[in-house]
């Protein structure tokens, strides 16, 4: 990893702005919001005043600057661990952390910026590596739950994540100038340079006119990996002038640097509004070898340690722009545009231990890249003179071409570009059946350039019992689109044949998700939230890997559509505001069936769990302080997995995750946040459903989860003015 001089440059700034500060005047903190799972009546960014359906629809929750600043979130894997029906899952290996989200994993998940999908290694908006999405300049975070197919296309299954860019300076000034700087250990291991993990932020944001405004910044990144029992990159156990390979070179966790950088610009011209957001983004990961090649040197007859080792180098650009407007009167229209590439570089060198350098490369090559043009359009408020039907229309387009890995070896060919389009139709009637009940039927029509025409429907209700006791139903398709690794991956060699399956055909099934929600005044400043939450899903032809046998008898391994899986769940949420506390309690119970091989007879019986989340803040307004604890519960999970016997069940131990934190303005421009993640140090869990185990586990099967209890500490700088 590189030397983190920009640390000590950062703080210098803070500690140099601080002294310089334009007003010793120290405001009262504003009160908190109610808790990081609050569920609020919002609508999706770009539909804000363009399409109210949303507001009607789905259960919406809100994670805003406030809940991002209490725990020094500084990317998205950070904050959504708190989610009571969101799992976060590592990969320690490869740095990528996943989501899944009422058991479904991130191929069911949509993740969008300001309304638009996100570009990942193969698809959009799906199974995205959350830690490669920055917060810091992000002005809230909204998660829609239940089936979203019809408005938000395939693989909208278990709901929508949508990240919503700021728009300009805060307040009536015109200039804003931020910058941060974040410390933070890994565990127990913490140095300035080499250990822990060392972030900078800086955003510039200028108001140009009381309709335009712009802002540039970047964040950096630096997490130098988790060395737990491993020695790092250079470790090598010499004895008797000979190579000993004990396993212990390389680390527990792979280390990453992450840059990103982004422009933002936003006008209105008239009654319409335009925004035009630019980001890059870098992500370099090395993966070192345990195992050390003990070669002599004949020139010298001494040892000359070298390891194959291998970085992965992730280049993304975005340029999204966003139109919106009145079209006739009351009537409103969103049009959105996306241009977005994506590369993955992969580099294998030979790596001398003891001079500490590249010896020779072996492999440097292009092993991922897609380019996407996307459109998103529709018209809302179609009907506005009646009071009992209205309708939203729009279209949707996606063009895709890359290739996912290199064919090379003795059965290698010249990488092949494939395309994948989709030009989708979609609309959603508002049928308001009397003044409390409402019914909104939709459908689209999406053609897909790999697997024809097919029909995505929901049927969604409302009945606001009261103003505070209201019912929300969505009934729909659970419609999943194979991404391009599944369609198109492609890794032949005299060891290796890995095809994607061109013919795969869409999962389908159905959907289910009702919300029950109430609220409760408890005095003029406190408010108890309560909302009952079922869902259950019903998935056929669910695609997975499989092993068959190629032209030349040898094992091909591809996917296809073989599996069954239903979920059925309860979720109990409560959320509480009384004067200067927040807090909340919530709990889920759910069921997953597995069937394997639909060809064949399987026990696919119900295998349950139990999560259960809560949190806790409180604000100390004489010293301009807050004080936070989260806590979550993950139960044992239990999965039906194939293995040499037939079909078994493998099994993840259930553990506790605490994090706790302060956060306190210490003059009107700099405020301070420490806290610790972790508490219980969770690293490891007893997996049975786990492949291998821990380095020094005696094989024992585990899954890694964290990196230990670790602290942190960030200055954040806020310098406003005219």
């Amino acid at each position: 990893m590189s030397l983190n001089k920009n640390s000590l440059f950062f703080l210098t700034i803070i500690i140099f702005c601080t002294n310089i500060s334009i007003s010793q005047e120290t405001p009262t903190m504003e009160q908190d919001s109610m808790s990081m799972q609050k569920l609020d009546e919002v609508v999706l960014t770009g539909e804000s005043k363009v399409m109210s359906l949303s507001k009607k629809l789905f259960a919406v929750g809100v994670i805003d600057q406030k809940d991002i600043a209490k725990v020094a979130g500084n990317n998205l894997a950070d904050i959504l661990n708190y989610n009571l029906n969101i799992t976060v899952t590592p990969d320690p290996s490869t740095g990528r952390s996943t989501i899944s989200m009422f058991g479904l994993d991130g191929q069911y998940v949509k993740v969008l910026i300001d309304g638009i999908p996100m570009a990942s290694d193969n698809g959009m908006g799906n199974n995205i590596d959350i830690t490669q999405i920055n917060l810091e300049d992000v002005e809230r975070i909204e998660i829609v739950e239940g089936s979203m197919g019809v408005l938000y296309g395939d693989n909208a299954v278990a709901g929508v994540i949508n990240i919503v860019t700021k728009r300009g300076p805060d307040g009536v000034y015109k200039w804003q100038i931020q910058l941060s700087a974040q410390e933070e250990s890994v565990g127990s291991e913490y140095a300035l340079f080499d250990k822990g993990r060392h972030i900078q932020n800086a955003k510039v944001s200028y108001q140009i006119s009381d309709r335009t405004s712009v802002s540039i910044g970047g964040s950096r990144n630096d997490y130098a990996g988790f060395f737990n029992d491993f020695q790092g990159q250079n470790y090598v156990n010499i004895q008797d002038n000979a190579v000993v390979n004990d396993s212990l070179r390389g680390m527990e966790w792979n280390p990453k640097e992450q840059l990103t950088a982004y422009g933002n610009f936003n006008t209105r011209i008239g009654k319409h509004n335009l925004f035009y957001k630019i980001q890059y983004y870098d992500e370099s990961v090395p993966v070192y070898n345990s195992f050390v090649n003990g070669r002599v040197d004949s020139n010298t007859g001494m040892v000359n340690p070298t390891a194959l080792d291998e970085n992965f180098d992730t280049q993304r650009t975005i340029n999204n722009l966003n139109l919106t407007g009145p079209l006739k009167g009351p009537t409103i229209y969103n049009l959105s545009l996306s241009h977005q590439k994506q590369k993955r570089y992969y580099k294998q060198f030979v790596y001398n231990i003891l001079q500490q350098g590249i010896e020779s490369i072996i492999a440097d090559d292009l092993s991922q890249s897609s380019e996407i043009w996307y459109s998103k359009g529709f018209v809302s408020n179609l009907v506005p003179k009646s009071s009992f039907f209205n309708l939203q229309l729009g279209y949707e387009f996606n063009h895709q071409t890359g290739f996912d890995a290199i064919a090379t070896g003795e059965y290698s060919s010249d990488v092949v570009e494939n395309t994948l389009e989709n030009y989708d139709f979609f609309g959603v009637a508002d049928f308001n059946l009397t003044d409390k009940f409402s019914l909104f039927p939709g459908a689209r029509f999406t053609n897909n350039s790999q697997f024809g025409n097919k029909l995505i429907w929901s049927l969604s209700s409302t009945y606001d019992i009261s103003n505070t006791f209201k019912i929300k139903a969505v009934f729909g398709s659970a419609f999943r689109a194979p991404n391009f690794e599944e369609l198109f991956f492609y890794f032949v060699d005299s060891n290796h044949n890995v095809q994607g399956n061109p013919d795969l055909d869409p999962e389908d099934g159905i959907s289910l998700f009702l919300n029950i929600e109430e609220k409760f005044r408890l005095s003029e400043t406190g408010m108890l939230k309560t909302a009952l939450k079922s869902y259950y899903f019903d998935i056929d032809g669910k695609i997975a890997s499989v092993i068959d046998v190629d032209e030349q008898d040898r094992n091909l391994f591809t996917f296809d559509n073989v599996d069954r899986s239903r979920i059925l769940g309860f979720s109990l949420e409560n959320s509480l505001i009384m004067n200067r506390w927040q807090a909340s309690l919530g709990m889920t119970y759910m069921g997953e069936s597995t069937q394997i091989d639909a060809s064949e007879d399987n026990n696919n019986d119900y295998l349950w769990s139990f999560n259960l989340q809560s949190s806790l803040g409180y604000t100390i307004p004489s010293i301009n302080t807050t004080l936070s604890a989260q806590l979550k519960y993950t139960g044992r999970t239990q999965i039906v997995q194939s293995s040499t016997n037939g079909n078994v069940v493998g099994q993840t131990d259930d553990f506790t995750w605490m994090d706790a934190s302060a956060r306190t303005n210490i003059t009107k421009n700099l405020s301070l946040t420490l806290g610790a993640r972790n508490l219980f140090d969770i690293v490891r869990v007893n997996a049975t459903d786990s492949p291998s185990g821990t380095h020094g586990s005696g094989g024992t099967p585990s899954r890694l989860f964290g990196n230990g209890r670790s602290y942190y500490l960030k200055l954040l700088y806020n310098l406003n003015f005219n």
